[in-house]
């Protein structure tokens, strides 16, 4: 993952959702969209990406179209976070 030239997002899939059997094709659903694979061992969210310069210019409407794509319950945008260490005993 190349969080400096891709934004993230976590699309999470209702159980019944025609993306569950195919999520690669969460694809289609804009023409910037790439799907990137599932998060983690989640089968019901999937993480896609859109580039940085797309993302500024169509934010709006990336984030439209997943959103009312049919089965997607959810969509979060990633960011990228520095992992706090725990203290040592």
């Amino acid at each position: 993952m190349n969080h400096e030239l891709n934004t993230y997002l976590a699309v999470t899939l209702a159980s019944a959702s025609p993306f569950k059997r195919s999520p690669h094709t969460l694809s289609s659903v804009h023409p910037s969209i790439t799907h990137v694979g599932p998060v983690g061992a989640l089968d019901n969210v999937q993480l896609v990406s859109v580039p940085k310069d797309v993302w500024a210019e169509q934010q709006e409407q990336v984030l439209s179209q997943l959103k009312s794509a049919e089965g997607v319950q959810r969509v979060d945008i990633q960011s990228l976070k520095q992992r706090s260490k725990r203290d040592e005993f």
